[in-house]
C-alpha cells in the first residue's frame, strides 16, 4: 500500500512562482500527501510570511540566511516524518494526477530508490534533455559541461534515469537519510543533486544493493516547469563562480585522479568563452576566479 508523503519547496525570492506551485500542491497533490513543508532560504522579501498567511495549512519555515538550496531542503526534509519525500523547486506546477503516478510506481517497484515526472517548460514542450542525464564524465566536467542526454526523444515508458534534476524528485526517505541528504557544501546550489545521485550509484554498485534500487522516470507524471529564476535573482557572476566552483567540488569527490586535468581544461574553456562573448566576459572572470579557490 502507497505510503504517505511529504512535500518540500524550496524558495528563494522568485516572486510569485511558489505561491501558483503551492497551489497546485494543495489542488492535485492527492491524497496521499500529508504534509506541504515551505523552507524560505532568507529571502528577505516578505515572501514567507505572505505565503504563510495565503496558505495556512502550509508549514513555512522562514530562515534567517541563505546557506544555499541543499541546507534549507535538508531543514525542510527534517521536519517530516512521512516515508515519501517530494522535493519541489518553486518553478513547478503540478499537472493532475502527477503525484499520484509517480507513488503509484514506487508501490509497483519497491527496489526503486524515487521516482521523477517529466518536465514541461511553458509551452508544453518536453524538458527531457536538460532534466534526464547520465553521470558526468570527466570530460564532461573539463569542459564545464553536465553529464549527457539520457533520452535522444522524451521517454514514453518508464525507465532508469542516473542523474534527473532535482527540480522534482519523489525519494524515499530512508533512501534520503541512508545518503545524508544533499552535501550543504554545494552553496548556493547546483551540483549537489549530481553528487546526490553518483553517491546513490556508488552505494548501488554494492554486493547488498537491490538490482534496479535506482532512480526511475515515469512520463505519465507531468509537471510544468519554468526554470531560471535563481539564476536571475543571482546575477550572472555570481552564478557562474558557483556553478564552477561546485563543479570543481564535485570533480574532486568523484574523479579525484583526474582533478587536475579537470581544473586546466575549465580554466581553458572559461578564459576562450571570455574572449568569444564580450557581453558575459566579466561573469567568465569572476568564475575564472572562482576556480582558483578550490
Amino acid at each position: 500500500m502507497t505510503a504517505d508523503l511529504q512535500a518540500v519547496v524550496v524558495r528563494w525570492r522568485g516572486g510569485d512562482e511558489a505561491a501558483a506551485c503551492l497551489g497546485t500542491l494543495l489542488a492535485l497533490g492527492g491524497p496521499l500527501l500529508a504534509r506541504i513543508t515551505l523552507v524560505d532560504s532568507g529571502s528577505g522579501d516578505g515572501g514567507a510570511e505572505r505565503l504563510a498567511a495565503a496558505f495556512p495549512t502550509v508549514e513555512v519555515l522562514a530562515l534567517t540566511a541563505n546557506l544555499g538550496f541543499a541546507h534549507a531542503a535538508n531543514r525542510g526534509a527534517a521536519a517530516g516524518r512521512e516515508p515519501l519525500l517530494l522535493l519541489l523547486n518553486p518553478d513547478l506546477e503540478l499537472r493532475p494526477g502527477a503525484v499520484d503516478a509517480l507513488a503509484a510506481l514506487l508501490d509497483r517497484r519497491p527496489e526503486a530508490a524515487g521516482a521523477v515526472p517529466l518536465l514541461e517548460g511553458p509551452s508544453g514542450a518536453s524538458q527531457h534533455r536538460w532534466q534526464l542525464r547520465r553521470l558526468p564524465s570527466a570530460l564532461h566536467l573539463a569542459s564545464g559541461r553536465g553529464g549527457a542526454a539520457a533520452f535522444a526523444s522524451a521517454p514514453r515508458a518508464v525507465a532508469p534515469v542516473e542523474q534527473p534534476a532535482a527540480a522534482a524528485w519523489l525519494i524515499r526517505r530512508r533512501v534520503w537519510e541512508a545518503l545524508g541528504g544533499l552535501d550543504e557544501g554545494f552553496a548556493p546550489a547546483w551540483w549537489e543533486d549530481v553528487d546526490f545521485c553518483a553517491r546513490l550509484r556508488d552505494r548501488l554498485r554494492g554486493p547488498d544493493a537491490p538490482a534496479g534500487g535506482g532512480l526511475l522516470v515515469e512520463p505519465s507524471a507531468r509537471m510544468a516547469h519554468r526554470g531560471g529564476s535563481s539564476v536571475a535573482s543571482l546575477g550572472d557572476a555570481a552564478f557562474l563562480a558557483a556553478f564552477h566552483r561546485n563543479l570543481l567540488r564535485y570533480a574532486a569527490r568523484h574523479h579525484p585522479a583526474e582533478l587536475g586535468r579537470i581544473r586546466a581544461g575549465l580554466r581553458l574553456s572559461l578564459a576562450a568563452r571570455a574572449l568569444l562573448r564580450p557581453a558575459r566576459a566579466a561573469a567568465y572572470r569572476a568564475a575564472l576566479a572562482a576556480t582558483r579557490e578550490c
